[in-house]
């Protein structure tokens, strides 16, 4: 009879979790659909893909509003750039990056250094600049938007992902492929969880400040690379 009870109990708080979950956005990107290019060259034709290798601040938003718990997902896929010829490239010259714009109050409309007030999480490739660069490298950056021309590289949030000369070799596996990407924002208390997309379940984890990830809009974003974008969802947890 304990046993039982045990399992209606637990039945009954997973069935209060699973309604507690409300999908906000799920996009097949079969159109832009509520998508707003603000810089670069976008188009969507069953994945969001930003062509314009040559733009530095390339970015799409869309509206959002975001409070509480919730849990971000795409996919990514490399599809160009990162270079700016096929001697750098031969050399191992790269600069490129992708990441997302969260918690942003006003989205800036057209191409800005800053994006409102928001946290941009962002994958910096940089070995362009010299190695005692905080860029350099392969790299997971946070950086806090002011306004539409000020935003700045966050010190305690900027981590090397793999040794530089290891790069390379690590993301070439993933050429051509998809990468799923997963984050959990709590706006609450200001824990964000950015999943590892090759360990399933594992997740790294910061604090930011939660007034900031409250927010009405999300961006994309890249720097200099062309990448494709698909099923995005964007998922209240609680």
């Amino acid at each position: 009879m304990k046993k039982l009870t045990s399992i209606i109990v637990f039945s009954v708080f997973a069935a209060a979790s699973l309604c507690a979950q409300e999908v906000v956005a799920e996009d097949s990107f079969a159109s832009l659909g509520a998508w707003r290019a603000a810089a670069g060259t976008w188009k969507a034709s069953g994945s969001l893909v930003q062509s314009d290798t040559a733009s530095h601040l390339a970015r799409i938003n869309r509206s959002l509003p975001q409070s509480g718990v919730y849990q971000i997902q795409f996919t990514v896929k490399y599809s160009g750039g990162g270079f700016k010829s096929a001697k750098d490239a031969a050399a191992g010259r790269y600069h490129g990056g992708f990441g997302i714009h969260i918690g942003v109050d006003k989205a800036a409309a057209s191409r800005a250094w800053g994006n409102g007030k928001s946290y941009l999480l962002w994958l910096n490739l940089d070995t362009e600049v010299p190695a005692s660069s905080p860029h350099y490298g392969f790299r997971a950056q946070v950086y806090q938007s002011f306004s539409s021309s000020r935003m700045e590289l966050l010190d305690d949030h900027n981590v090397e992902v793999i040794p530089a000369d290891s790069v390379f070799r690590v993301l070439g596996a993933y050429t051509g492929r998809g990468v799923p990407v997963k984050i959990v924002v709590n706006a609450n208390d200001g824990e964000v969880r950015v999943y590892d997309p090759t360990a399933e379940n594992y997740y790294y984890y910061f604090y930011l400040d939660p007034k900031l990830l409250r927010g009405s809009w999300v961006s994309l974003r890249t720097n200099s690379l062309s990448a494709a974008f698909s099923d995005f969802k964007v998922t209240k947890l609680r």
